[in-house]
């Protein structure tokens, strides 16, 4: 699981699960009469079962991401993919990096 640094009102850095992926799938899901095309900005092979039951159901995903963090499932896995770092419009975080495994 992954964790997320978060500052208290204290000003104490403390460590949170992180457990954004199971939200999402679970929003996704209830609410799946409510839309027709699913756009995800990430490239975490967890959300693969998800693109696959949505894709099964119907639904166009597209996943959005960088070329340097998206499985090879993920990249392939929707109707289309499209590297944000090839989007020539100005947007937040593309120098943004991602951080290298420690081990």
């Amino acid at each position: 699981m992954k964790r997320i640094p978060v500052i208290t009102k204290n000003g104490q850095s403390v460590e949170k699960k992180g457990n954004m992926d199971v939200k999402i799938t679970i929003d996704a899901m209830h609410h799946l009469k409510k839309y027709d095309t699913a756009v995800l900005f990430t490239g975490d092979s967890d959300f693969l079962a998800l693109i696959t039951y949505l894709k099964t159901g119907g639904k166009k995903v597209y996943i959005f991401s960088s070329k340097n963090n998206i499985s090879e499932e993920s990249r392939t896995g929707g109707d289309r993919y499209s590297d944000v770092l090839e989007i020539k419009e100005d947007i937040w975080g593309r120098e943004l990096r991602h951080r290298a495994e420690k081990g």
